[in-house]
């Protein structure tokens, strides 16, 4: 007798259990990144050490500006209101070309989503207090040069079929990443802001993830998990190393508080860096492993 499952239960209904399994992981992940946004603001926005220490990066990042900038300018100027809607324009067509639909939908809801967040929050939500220790008074966490080229990272990531994940994973932690760090030495952003503004993407990237996961129709094509041993591994090392970097960083800038002298200033800087590639890096890992635990074309 053969214990392979087959299509047992009835056309049209789906085990609870198996519901839950799909639903509940990005659901989670999806209230993980909302708190690491408030988190992010509440400690680095509203509270004089985490002024001073964002500030000190911010200040730092004016060594090799003149020089590094003509490297990183052309990635942000990429960023713009046309590009944003070509964006979703290509990910609505390349999806249903494919008739994948759902795809197709969260796509746009995934750009459209994290992109008007962004927004609201830098402009009416989370705003920043004057505690008379940073010159730069003007709230902008999170950022939104960072926010969109997030979010078109990983709608790529959320279109592209199963054998193409992990090369257009990379490829979009490369491009968020080199945005993100363009904003910090343009001085654009301090690094809170990019912080922030990753975890904005993740949200939405775990919310359309999870709505798809309530559709109980067959997965389109392409459409599975990521195999192991993929470019989740070197994302994962890489964002473990670049956190371990930023934390021991930060903790030397902070013992030097406030008044920072421009060596402490710079390793800041480097340390606001090294933080930046360990969040593109986690987030886009997170999203890459992130694939439905029910597949309801197994039940008829």
């Amino acid at each position: 007798m053969s214990n392979s499952p087959g299509p047992t239960a009835s056309a049209g209904r789906a085990p609870i259990g198996g519901v839950l399994r799909g639903l509940i992981p990005p659901l989670l992940a999806a209230a993980l990144s909302g708190v690491i946004v408030w988190l992010t603001w509440r400690l680095f926005v509203t509270t004089g050490t985490g002024q001073l220490l964002d500030n000190t990066a911010w200040q730092g990042s004016e060594y090799g500006r003149e020089r590094l900038f003509s490297v990183a300018r052309p990635v942000l100027d990429l960023v713009s209101m046309p590009f944003l809607a070509a964006a979703v324009i290509a990910a609505f067509v390349l999806a249903a070309l494919q008739r994948r639909w759902s795809i197709a939908i969260a796509a746009v809801v995934l750009l459209g989503g994290a992109n008007v967040t962004t927004q609201l929050l830098k402009e009416s939500l989370l705003l920043r207090p004057d505690l008379g220790l940073t010159e730069l008074l003007t709230n902008s966490l999170p950022s939104g040069h960072t926010t969109a080229a997030a979010s078109v990272a990983a709608t790529a990531l959320l279109i592209a079929p199963d054998r193409w994940r992990g090369a257009v994973a990379l490829g979009g932690f490369c491009y968020a990443a080199l945005t993100g760090l363009g904003t910090l030495i343009g001085g654009w952003h301090r690094p809170a802001d990019v912080l922030a503004a990753y975890a904005v993407v993740a949200f939405w990237y775990f919310l359309v993830e999870s709505a798809r996961t309530l559709r109980w129709v067959p997965l389109p094509r392409g459409y599975g998990d990521a195999p192991p041993g993929n470019a989740s591994t070197w994302l994962w090392w890489l964002g473990g190393l670049g956190g371990v970097a930023a934390l021991i960083g930060g903790v030397l800038t902070f013992t030097q508080l406030p008044d920072v002298a421009r060596a402490g200033q710079v390793l800041a800087y480097l340390s606001a860096c090294a933080g930046v590639v360990a969040a593109a890096a986690i987030a886009t890992a997170a999203m890459l492993v992130m694939r439905p635990h029910y597949r309801p074309a197994a039940f008829g």
